[in-house]
């Protein structure tokens, strides 16, 4: 029933002009944020801790709303896709990145040749920053593998055509760290809250976390820079996309690969921090991110391995 309505979804969007897809897909996701009560209240507790206020002030409620229905314009553009080219992409792409720009910071990172991990979130448009950097530069991107074969095929083929080698998140990391160690640019979507006692802990937006730090555990081993990137929408409903890379992070290992992996992933998250902190409303996280009050005391966790779920993607 998914692949087929997928199917049809993607042959509609592609026939029914981009206003009209938008005005539709965020009212549709609106209407899902009020009647899924349980991801309703997760996404406003998110948007309270983000905002520094309560689950009750109305900002948390407006953004969280807002929320949703920037995901519908996520949805629509990711139905959309098959029927894109690059250069349709491309043309709508203004790069906010200050000079030279996010493609002259991709290739001073790769200059070392040892590769660069490209950090980003379920922020924007994911999918498309991955179509403009591809343009650019090779770029393997770690994804889920869909339970549906069908359904599967469908979505890494989409991806591959539009210029994304794919890297599955289930297999060894050693696939991963052969690409950087070919001086490839590698992209993973890394924002998953995991339990308290697993992952990586991290301090974001002022609450703990636990998250995976698969991403910076890749960069300690390969020496690869980590440069976290984005591709955002306007408040306007435009057709512009805006792409920006964070400066490159490169980070000189002290010996200790617990301390190492947690210092690099909480410089990641203080980067996500500054950008999704600016566009809050276009950060779709509809799980509880934050750990509860009585594991914010606890003594950090183990770093667990990269065998152990610490590359967290999105399937979508």
């Amino acid at each position: 029933m998914v692949y087929w309505l997928t199917r049809a979804a993607s042959w509609l969007a592609g026939r029914i002009p981009r206003p009209l897809r938008l005005a539709l897909a965020g009212p549709l996701t609106v209407l899902v944020y009020y009647v899924w009560a349980s991801k309703r209240h997760v996404t406003i507790a998110n948007m309270a801790q983000m905002l520094g206020v309560t689950t009750g002030d109305p900002q948390a409620r407006r953004q969280a709303r807002n929320s949703w229905r920037n995901y519908g314009r996520y949805i629509s553009d990711f139905f959309y896709l098959p029927n894109a080219t690059k250069e349709e992409l491309l043309a709508r792409l203004q790069d906010v990145t200050p000079a030279p720009g996010a493609y002259a910071r991709i290739d001073a990172a790769r200059a070392r040749g040892k590769g660069l991990l490209i950090a980003t979130a379920h922020f924007g448009a994911w999918d498309v920053a991955g179509v403009l950097v591809g343009a650019h530069t090779p770029l393997h991107v770690v994804v889920d593998s869909f339970p549906d074969p069908r359904m599967d095929t469908l979505i890494q083929d989409q991806r591959r055509t539009l210029g994304m080698e794919v890297l599955r998140v289930e297999q060894s990391p050693r696939q991963i760290l052969r690409v950087l160690k070919q001086n490839g640019t590698v992209a993973v979507v890394m924002d998953r809250p995991l339990p308290a006692g697993e992952g990586t802990p991290v301090t974001f937006f002022g609450g703990r976390c636990s998250v995976p730090g698969g991403v910076a555990q890749l960069a300690l081993l390969s020496g690869a820079a980590v440069a976290p990137g984005y591709v955002w929408y306007d408040e306007h409903y435009s057709p512009t996309y805006y792409g920006f890379l964070d400066e490159p992070i490169y980070f000189e290992p002290t010996g200790d690969r617990a301390a190492d992996t947690q210092a690099l992933t909480q410089r990641i998250y203080d980067a996500f921090e500054r950008t999704i902190g600016e566009r809050p409303d276009q950060w779709y996280m509809f799980r509880s991110f934050w750990l509860a009050e009585s594991a914010k005391s606890a003594k950090p966790a183990e770093t667990a391995s990269m065998d152990d779920a610490t590359l967290a993607t999105s399937a979508g």
